[in-house]
């Protein structure tokens, strides 16, 4: 109070610019730390770099705190885990204080006829630091974790208020113009626009390195999964079972005599993924079972992804009634890519096949009901993609189909059930 006193009754131009550089720099600092609390909001093991050891001081870290539910505006519901949606309250303390760095090192003491701004930034300055007790007492009392980089935010929050305080003008002057100009004021607006710009721009980078993180994460999880055969069995085992309508006249691949199992295969002669899967079906997957897998196609064209894969299934339906189906779906497979070009009267004539017949039946009634019957099944289902695997019934999804251990698993149980039946395998 006396120091207030003192400097009320005289205080020296040369001591007022000295203080609002003080501001300016607390500022300064108050935004570095609330930008670095933004990036802890985006990824969790942010690099801080000189800020790091601060943050680091306690045991959860500063991370705790600002993923914490009072982290957003408004605040995350009471009892989830973070991240919680809403704005985050270290983006509005950046915007907060670059507004603080601009005024005090951009414009600094205005003329007597701009004292007016001078008073709105005290007051912004007070409602900011109303916030700065509310959220300390929060630290405190509600999240139960000290972030001292949200502590020394705060404590450079209130020095600015002191700042200010003592910069206060000391009598209402009449509006007039001065400095800061309209220009000077502008100039300032658009630093603290670009900063704020850039600072998000920053946070967005975080954002998607997270989520990098995070599906690195996901997928090392997959990979330890996946060499943990017993796991997919077991996983395998408690789908549910499914009952399949297969028709006689359906394309498969024969089993021999005795036990098997059946592979049922929804499909798309043009999907990518369809074909490494045949691809690894025939290089891998048959050779374990020795003949003992029975396999069913159906069609299962993805027109929204692949424009041409009706063609192509009504071009490989209207092979099978020809008994070509096999022949075409080897012959389509190096030409996925380009079968909206395909001269299928020249495919039917190269395999063999009544060209003119072949041409009528792509477009008859009985293809395109077969075509939407075996749509309707996977539908029913529920395949989300191609191609769709069922291994009796079951679902093999796709981290299964790709190890070779699932698939020999599967093919010990069938022989040891063939063995006790004294079926040779």
């Amino acid at each position: 109070m006396e120091i207030d006193t003192l400097m009320r009754r005289r205080l020296p131009m040369e001591s007022k610019k000295h203080l609002v550089w003080v501001a300016g720099v607390l500022a300064l600092i108050a935004a570095w730390t609330s930008g670095s609390l933004l990036l802890l909001h985006a990824e969790k093991d942010a690099d801080l770099g000189l800020l790091a050891a601060i943050c680091s001081a306690t045991e959860d870290g500063c991370a705790s705190v600002v993923n914490s539910r009072w982290g957003v505006l408004p605040p995350g519901d009471k009892g989830s885990d973070g991240p919680h949606d809403g704005f985050p309250v270290a983006a509005l303390g950046f915007l907060y204080y670059a507004l603080l760095a601009s005024w005090y090192l951009l414009i600094g003491i205005p003329d007597p006829g701009r004292m007016w701004l001078s008073r709105m930034v005290l007051y912004l300055n007070a409602l900011g630091v109303v916030g700065s007790i509310i959220y300390t007492a929060l630290i405190f009392f509600a999240i139960g974790t000290a972030c001292v980089l949200c502590l020394l935010t705060h404590a450079c929050n209130i020095g600015i208020f002191i700042v200010s305080w003592l910069l206060r003008p000391r009598q209402k002057e009449p509006r007039g113009v001065g400095s800061p100009s309209i220009r000077l004021l502008a100039a300032s607006a658009a630093t603290v626009l670009l900063a704020c710009v850039a600072q998000w721009g920053v946070f967005e980078a975080g954002q998607e390195r997270a989520r990098f993180q995070a599906l690195e994460e996901e997928v090392l999880e997959l990979r330890v999964f996946a060499s943990d055969v017993e796991k997919i069995e077991t996983v395998h085992r408690i789908q549910k079972k499914n009952d399949i309508e297969v028709r006689s006249d359906d394309p498969t691949i024969d089993a021999v005599g005795g036990l098997h199992y059946g592979l049922v295969i929804f499909s798309d002669v043009e999907c990518p993924n369809c074909a490494r899967f045949d691809e690894y079906l025939k290089q891998t997957i048959l050779p374990i079972w020795s003949g003992h897998l029975k396999v069913i196609w159906k069609h299962y064209p993805n027109t929204s992804e692949h424009p041409n894969s009706m063609q192509g299934a009504r071009a490989l339906e209207a092979a099978r009634l020809q008994g070509k189906f096999w022949q075409l779906r080897d012959w389509l497979l190096p030409r996925r890519e380009s079968l909206g070009v395909v001269n299928w009267s020249q495919a039917a004539t190269e395999l063999a096949m009544d060209a003119d017949r072949f041409l009528k039946d792509m477009q008859s009634a009985q293809v395109t009901r077969r075509i939407g019957q075996d749509i309707s099944l996977a539908r029913k289902l529920g395949v989300r993609g191609t191609p769709g695997v069922y291994l009796n019934g079951r679902l093999v999804s796709r981290l299964m189909r790709r190890s070779a251990g699932f698939w020999e698993l599967q093919s010990d149980s069938l022989r040891e059930i063939r063995d006790s039946r004294g079926q040779d395998w």
